[in-house]
């Protein structure tokens, strides 16, 4: 994982962390989640300033950088159903077990939590790009890249309903940054006609549970997520329980 921090902090992976950390600060925007957990960095694997009730931990697989907290994704130091919203930051395609990381993951996402996950999409430029370079030893190429589809397959298998799909990054993986702003327009007129073509795909999964009634969506915008971390301000819980009826009345 360290060469994928690295591989960010070059033209083309800042330009993908600009496109993901967008669509991040989009959807957790108005979400009421207090506690955020991402695995995964884009870059230096700095944490955020953190405000008011809200915290949010940083975890990753390897010791990149400043971290929360250092474990595998695949066994993760949290109890059970205590994260509102769990962020994973392109895991899938250098775990060993992706299905485990998936299990481990729905497992400490609270009830009417989330799960968004970002992934590198096998039917795209980048995809082309990754086969071309099989067989080094070079990130994020060396990945194997899992379609959006399969990947919410896995998730439906966890009892999570997708709420929201999206392709990011329409550009050709180009290394230059004068070229990628130039073809900046083409992705703008792209993505009303072939999302599904995006470098990366991002997913947004929620896990509905019977008798949990999740608070209303915030008016305001609470979460913003920047390339360096994730800048965060007070927010309410992400569900509450219902009232149990006592047996025997």
């Amino acid at each position: 994982m360290e060469q994928l921090h690295r591989w960010f902090a070059t033209d083309l992976g800042q330009a993908l962390a600009d496109a993901e950390c967008r669509f991040l600060s989009h959807h957790l925007a108005g979400t009421p989640a207090r506690t955020v957990l991402q695995i995964g960095a884009f870059g230096n694997g700095q944490g955020p300033a953190l405000f008011g009730s809200t915290r949010r931990w940083l975890v990753d697989a390897g010791n990149a950088g400043p971290l929360d907290v250092v474990a595998g994704s695949e066994s993760l130091p949290f109890a059970a159903d205590s994260m509102d919203a769990v962020v994973l930051v392109h895991q899938l395609e250098f775990a060993d077990a992706p299905h485990d990381v998936l299990r481990e993951v729905a497992r400490i996402v609270a009830p009417e939590g989330w799960l968004i996950n970002l992934g590198f999409n096998p039917y795209s430029f980048w995809g082309v790009r990754r086969l071309v370079a099989q067989g080094r030893d070079a990130s994020p190429w060396l990945g194997r890249y899992y379609s959006r589809a399969r990947v919410e397959d896995w998730l439906r298998v966890l009892g999570l309903r997708i709420d929201h799909r999206d392709g990011l990054m329409l550009r050709p993986p180009v290394g230059r940054r004068r070229l990628l702003e130039r073809m900046e327009p083409v992705e703008q007129w792209a993505r009303h006609y072939g999302r599904w073509l995006g470098g990366a795909h991002a997913t947004v999964a929620r896990k509905h549970v019977e008798g949990v009634t999740p608070l209303p969506t915030a008016a305001s915008p609470r979460l913003k997520v920047v390339p360096g971390g994730l800048a965060q301000a007070r927010v309410r819980p992400a569900a509450r329980r219902r009232p149990q009826a006592v047996r025997g009345q």
